[in-house]
């Protein structure tokens, strides 16, 4: 179905009755990211909203950067509650989709009666910019998030790639196999992302058969990459619109699953302490052996197993 949102219209698949979950997706994936987790939460007694975030697959793509702030994600979020209505529903996000749930909580404290995050924890806005951090931390290393900041230039490098190819090197280099396999070779700051990772082995994923890998191509061929690196472009605004959220502690009963190879919790130190001072009612902190970044699908029933037992223990909370 589509539903309009927050100057966007979104493209979300709903499926099963009951309390509302809402399951955000990150970068470079879309709503099929949940595939493992919709059927199961339907038949666990729950209503299931999955979009593909604004910017990506089906859903609207506006050109300029601060239409992806934190803040309005999270308008588009509780325009899809209200469309369905529900008065009180569970964010549940990954990736680039954790920070968004996380900001759902803050942002609508009396509609979203839990949180449950993949992979990125909750913090609290930096006491510097985000990017002199980085710098700071790796001056002489290629990074990602550094080489997306400026328009054009990651959009330009996946328009002349195989789509196709160059996810598969993502989701590779991020996977539990991928980051155990890694060969430590330094990239240089100046290189490119694809240039950046190391080669996939032949033959499908183990999490991600190649059907499911073209339908995810197929959508970025057809959309592109703008709106999706426009997420990645509003770390001073999303810190300072966070602040307006005094103390920016997460009050709500919450959740978090990583795998233990997390690229995310090995990028910056501290994050799960910081998460833990920052959320009133922690429920469930768990790292998963052996799995990485895309944890839902590389640990599918181990992710629904934690996901249920957390909605289970919020009672009826329509």
């Amino acid at each position: 179905m589509h539903i309009e949102a927050a100057g966007v219209t979104l493209a979300v698949t709903v499926e099963g009755e009951g309390p509302l979950v809402i399951l955000m997706h990150g970068w470079p994936e879309l709503g099929l990211s949940w595939r493992h987790q919709i059927p199961a939460l339907a038949a666990a007694g729950y209503r299931v909203a999955v979009p593909d975030m604004r910017g990506y697959g089906a859903s609207g793509k506006p050109d300029e950067a601060d239409a992806y702030r934190l803040d309005i994600i999270a308008d588009d979020m509780q325009a899809i509650a209200t469309s369905l209505g529900a008065g009180r529903w569970v964010a549940v996000g990954h990736d680039w989709g954790a920070p968004a749930a996380w900001r759902c909580a803050l942002r609508f404290p009396q509609a979203v009666a839990g949180v449950f995050c993949l992979s990125v924890p909750h913090s609290r806005p930096p006491p510097a910019p985000f990017l002199h951090i980085i710098d700071m931390l790796y001056p002489d290393q290629f990074f990602y998030i550094r080489y997306f900041q400026t328009p054009g230039v990651a959009e330009a490098e996946f328009a002349n790639a195989d789509m196709a190819a160059a996810l598969k090197r993502i989701f590779y280099m991020g996977s539990g196999d991928g980051v155990a396999a890694r060969s430590g070779r330094h990239v240089p700051r100046d290189s490119t992302m694809l240039a950046s990772m190391d080669d996939p082995p032949p033959g499908p994923l183990p999490f991600m058969s190649d059907e499911e890998l073209h339908a995810y191509a197929r959508a970025f061929e057809a959309g592109g990459m703008r709106g999706p690196l426009n997420w990645y472009r509003n770390f001073d605004r999303n810190a300072a619109d966070a602040r307006a959220y005094g103390d920016n502690i997460i009050r709500q009963p919450a959740g978090f699953l990583a795998g233990e190879r997390e690229l995310v919790l090995a990028m910056l130190p501290g994050q799960l302490e910081a998460m833990r001072h920052a959320t009133a009612d922690l429920r469930v902190e768990n790292l998963l052996p052996g799995a990485g970044h895309w944890i839902q699908q590389e640990r599918p029933e181990a992710t629904n197993r934690a996901l249920i037992a957390f909605l289970r223990g919020l009672g009826d909370f329509s």
